[in-house]
């Protein structure tokens, strides 16, 4: 970014900044918007409406999408002590703890596995976990087909979990 001068025009402070090579850009007033331009962006609509309300809160989630990142199941959980440590889920994402993860060397996973088809990746993955986490751990793996608990499921659990350990709050 570069400064620019003081006497940039339209502007009073001389704290300006554009990119380099770049124009800065005077706004105007915002414009009131049309019944005409209202009907075709869809304000009526209630998935419109919906789209909004989750645009101006950072916070909100789309059901829709949230819905179905909890029914994706699991292709390998890895338990100690009967609590849910880390899975690998079917759309190939996983899920652990940073202690986990950072032991992970993820660039050499990355290259190892560059090659593999999908299915053989999470497999790959399941074992470079099994590895690190090491003795003691309970691996229910349950590939790629079938019957599996789901993200949502397993998310659930893992909040009771934590519930208990904090005293039920």
């Amino acid at each position: 970014m570069s400064s620019l001068p003081a006497a940039a025009p339209g502007f009073e402070s001389s704290r300006a900044y554009a990119l380099n090579g770049g124009v800065v850009t005077r706004f105007s007033a915002a414009t009131k918007a049309s019944p005409e331009m209202m009907a075709r962006v869809g304000v009526g609509n209630s998935a419109f409406q919906q789209q909004m309300r989750i645009a101006a809160d950072p916070n909100a989630v789309d059901p829709a999408v949230a819905a179905r990142g909890r029914a994706v199941q699991a292709h390998t959980v890895f338990r100690q002590g009967g609590q849910v440590v880390a899975a690998v889920w079917r759309d190939g994402q996983t899920q652990m703890s940073n202690g986990l993860a950072a032991r992970l060397d993820w660039n050499a996973l990355e290259r190892q596995t560059a090659s593999l088809t999908d299915a053989q990746r999470r497999d790959a993955l399941a074992a470079a976990i099994t590895k690190q986490i090491g003795e003691g751990v309970q691996v229910q793996r349950y590939g790629d087909s079938g019957a599996a608990p789901t993200r949502g499921a397993l998310i659930d659990e893992l909040a009771v979990a934590n519930r208990a350990v904090r005293g039920g709050w």
